[in-house]
């Protein structure tokens, strides 16, 4: 994989420009089992701010289901 084709798509999904930089520099070295764990701790991060955004979501859920009652 080409670094800035992988520097674009970070860009692309919202990872900040430090972040694909640091990536995509170890690309360009070669140091590609590096590049992955970054990219997996990244993965978690955003898995981790997926699973907060559907707690609200699952709270939102329940206000409206309680508006509901009569």
């Amino acid at each position: 994989m080409q670094a800035e084709t992988a520097k674009q798509c970070m860009a692309d999904i919202g990872l900040n420009r430090e972040n694909a930089d640091f990536v995509a520099a170890l690309l360009e070295a070669n140091r590609r089992d590096e590049a992955r764990k970054k990219l997996r701790v990244l993965r978690c991060e955003l898995m981790d701010e997926l699973h907060s955004c559907q707690r609200k979501i699952d709270q939102l859920d329940w206000l409206i289901r309680e508006t509901e009652k009569r």
